[in-house]
């Protein structure tokens, strides 16, 4: 069946509905009561921030629901008036905007129908092409024809005040009734120079968005008027270039992601156009496969954005009736979506952007995966240079960005992205490790990890390592150290990528013939993972408080398979004061090195080896003394610990000490990281900072 037979062509078969957004719309509240309440002052002449006009705005962010919010907004208004809005309406005042924000007038205007109208007065006027546009707008919302523009502006000329009053008489509103107008796509200004001959700064650069948002600066100055600007444009750059406009301020509306919950709500309102009667979710699953498990499926390969998320299940819609069969289950569903031709069609115009990019922008990849996969959030004014912002990055990437809160923010790339990226010619080892991480893991794996970035740089730093054809010193140390590691005949060409193992806690339950309640990680998708990645079906784990092990786990093998090394990586990074202890290592040692020993080197397999590698911020001082302040691999019928440990067979044990452990993280990394977690067991990333990140990248590019 060829690509187009089997998807279909992909169309929109159902109107995608409003979902969630009550944080957005709670925010976009806020700033338009700031408006109402402070409007009084937009008449008096200051300089001051408090009386500058306050616009949401909603830059770039492909397929966030932009357009769908503002024309849905007031709906959302009434749906969240018991709950979000509830709060907001505490204050006398505030409730009385409430109360007339829930019976306003909304106009869309859409700037894409944004032109030069005669008659055309000091040279390209872009007022009178705003004004005429919003009157317009409102003909047609009136079911009136399109207005002839020469008798227009003989009646508005260039006045704001007739052009309100001559809108509510053609939407019959009342004097004190709201008028809320949505701009969208204000992106188009970016493309007009040539249309409207925009003012020039000094230095001889266009700044059209001054010249737009001291149009609505005028136009607020009417009672009664709102406005909300979205657009794909450069969103942080914009903010600059009009905070230097006379009482303009812009606010971000920081547009979610959708949620599980949100998702299932999106599966189960959705209905086809042509068959109303059907919910899109009765017609994916059948009935060993719940809308739940569905929902799940798109969460982790779309990241929850809307955009995204229409776009997939408009796709699986047309692959389960061109095949006139459901889904059965959650696996079904998630192979269709990781198909070659499902995610060329679903992402393509997302990820187009990023091959028109300029050199340094497209650069900067690779630190913005690596925000993505450690979740490290970054603010709206982190600059990457004195000209550029890391916000702009991001939106030129083409990238979503998740809100934290108004002003922090997170990079998101959905999964069902990768594949199209891994076919650019250009992505370094770097990239292509980082893609491979963010490939396997669940969308929220890496929020139940104690020092993810920690265990996520020692990761990486490892696959370099053992993939490079260029001889190190760790490699080196590894074989001086390790009799079995100096037998698999390094380097090793390609090796398996690195599996954290945060999703043991998320495993099947068992009882142990002792009746102990143990967790496995032989679970669906880790069953495949560990089955491919280490040679054995299973590992059952003891159900303890703090049963994680090993952080990172993956297997080598020598070029004639001769030898078989799973090698687990315990990264100890918790910045105890008095170091990591050898109660620590024991109890890491008997979770990955006990059970791997008793349930799959005990059947006589030779040539399987395995191999447990301590990474420690800090030793406690009995451990250092006992090592003499060197790294050291304790072999099979080893005693550790006051003998209190005895290694298994087929098995070692290798201590890294400080000095050793910088070879994988420098000093300069590991003091940022200790300065940005403290002694937490749960990183505070919002400490992280993006100098933090720039180093992190910096120290692996230095190895290519």
């Amino acid at each position: 069946m060829s690509l187009g037979e089997k998807w279909g062509v992909l169309r929109d078969t159902f109107e995608p509905i409003v979902v969630d957004r009550e944080d957005d719309v709670y925010h976009v509240t806020d700033t338009l009561c700031e408006l109402y309440l402070n409007r009084g002052q937009l008449r008096v002449e200051t300089t001051g921030l408090n009386y500058r006009l306050s616009v949401p705005f909603a830059p770039h962010l492909f397929g966030s629901g932009k357009t769908t919010f503002c024309r849905s907004y007031l709906e959302l208004v009434q749906r969240f008036r018991e709950t979000s809005l509830s709060s907001f309406a505490l204050d006398g005042s505030r409730k009385e905007f409430l109360d007339k924000l829930r019976e306003a007038v909304l106009l869309y205007v859409d700037l894409r129908l944004l032109e030069p109208i005669n008659p055309i007065e000091e040279k390209r006027n872009l007022k009178w092409a705003v004004l005429y546009l919003l009157f317009k707008s409102t003909c047609l919302k009136s079911g009136q024809g399109q207005p002839d523009p020469d008798e227009c502006f003989k009646v508005f000329k260039l006045r704001t005040d007739v052009l309100i009053k001559k809108i509510r008489e053609v939407l019959s509103m009342r004097t004190d009734q709201f008028l809320l107008v949505a701009f969208d796509e204000v992106g188009v200004l970016d493309e007009s120079d040539e249309e409207f001959h925009f003012k020039r700064t000094p230095d001889g650069r266009v700044r059209p968005y001054n010249d737009f948002f001291r149009i609505l600066w005028e136009l607020c100055l009417e009672d009664n008027v709102f406005f909300i600007v979205v657009g794909k444009s450069k969103g942080l750059s914009i903010k600059n270039y009009v905070a230097s406009v006379s009482k303009v301020l812009l606010h971000f509306i920081s547009l979610s992601p959708l949620n599980w919950s949100s998702i299932v709500e999106f599966l189960e309102k959705s209905h086809l156009k042509v068959q109303t009667q059907f919910r899109v979710c009765d017609i994916l699953c059948n009935r060993s496969f719940s809308v739940n498990e569905l929902a799940e499926a798109l969460l982790e390969y779309t990241g929850g954005v809307p955009g995204l998320l229409t776009r997939a299940v408009n796709m699986l819609l047309n692959y389960v009736q061109t095949r006139g069969q459901s889904f059965g289950s959650k696996d079904e569903c998630l192979s269709c979506m990781k198909e070659d031709g499902f995610r060329t069609v679903c992402s393509d115009p997302f990820v187009t952007r990023i091959s028109t990019l300029d050199e340094d922008t497209r650069s900067l990849l690779d630190m913005l995966l690596m925000m993505a996969l450690y979740r490290i959030p970054f603010n709206v004014n982190d600059r990457l240079n004195s000209g550029s912002y890391l916000f702009d990055a991001v939106t030129e990437m083409g990238l979503y960005r998740h809100p934290i809160d108004m002003n922090t923010f997170q990079v998101l790339f959905p999964k069902v992205f990768i594949g199209i990226f891994e076919e650019l010619t250009s992505l370094s080892l770097l990239e292509r490790i980082l893609l491979g991480s963010l490939n396997i893991e669940p969308v929220d794996c890496f929020f139940a990890s104690k020092c993810r970035v920690f265990e996520g740089i020692v990761a990486m730093r490892l696959v370099w390592i053992l993939s490079s054809k260029v001889r190190n010193e760790f490699r080196e140390l590894l074989g001086r150290l390790s009799a079995i590691w100096k037998e698999m005949k390094l380097p090793i060409h390609g090796p398996s990528p690195l599996h954290y193992m945060m999703s043991v806690s998320r495993g099947k339950k068992r009882r142990s013939k002792s009746n102990k309640e143990e967790k496995t990680f032989g679970c669906n998708e880790w069953n495949r993972i560990i089955h491919k990645a280490l040679c054995f079906d299973r590992v059952y784990i003891p159900k303890e408080a703090n049963s994680y092990s090993p952080d990172i786990m993956f297997k080598l093998h020598s070029p004639d398979d001769s030898n078989v090394l799973m090698v687990g990586v315990a990264c100890k990074g918790r910045w105890k004061s008095e170091g990591i202890g050898w109660s620590d290592i024991i109890e890491e040692a008997k979770k990955f090195l006990d059970p791997v020993s008793r349930q799959v080197l005990s059947e006589s397999l030779e040539s399987y080896h395995c191999m447990l590698i301590i990474v420690s911020t800090k030793l406690a001082l009995n451990v250092a003394s006992e090592l003499g302040n060197q790294s050291r691999c304790y072999t099979s019928g080893m005693l550790i610990g006051g003998n209190s440990f005895e290694i298994p067979p087929n098995c070692e044990l290798v201590i890294l000490c400080e000095s050793d452990v910088e070879m994988l993280i420098d000093r300069e990394i590991l003091n940022g990281l200790e300065r940005a977690f403290s002694t937490s067991d749960r990183p505070v990333l919002k400490n992280f900072g993006l100098g933090l990140v720039q180093r992190v990248r910096h120290s692996f590019l230095s190895w290519q």
